[in-house]
């Protein structure tokens, strides 16, 4: 499930609750071994580093606002944003979250049909 790179900022939220600036990337989903589901990638746009793997799980609240901005919390007071360049990259991303919500709505629907 690889798809386009898209040009972001990350952003976490800090003790004082203003948003950090972590880096400017390119951002992908991607399903990770690891992780064992799809999850979010930024590499750093100066080295390619790893700024961010963030599975996305189906108990976060995530949340589009504006044109070109996502954000949700992982675990307690930390928030993270990704402010992205174009609203095309943030479309895309934003339904790639929605596409693997509806999976995993879809295959608790089967299950609880065989329980």
């Amino acid at each position: 499930m690889s798809d386009t790179r898209r040009r972001v900022k990350l952003y976490a939220l800090n003790a004082e609750r203003q948003w950090d600036d972590k880096g400017t990337g390119h951002v992908s989903s991607t399903y990770v071994e690891r992780l064992k589901g799809v999850s979010l990638l930024v590499r750093a746009e100066s080295d390619g580093s790893l700024l961010l793997e963030s599975r996305i799980q189906s108990d976060t609240s995530y949340q589009k606002q504006q044109e070109t901005l996502i954000v949700w919390s992982e675990g307690d007071n930390f928030d993270l944003a990704l402010s992205f360049q174009e609203k095309a990259g943030c479309d895309e991303i934003w339904e790639k979250i929605c596409q693997w919500f509806g999976i995993v709505v879809k295959l608790q629907a089967e299950f609880r049909k065989k329980s």
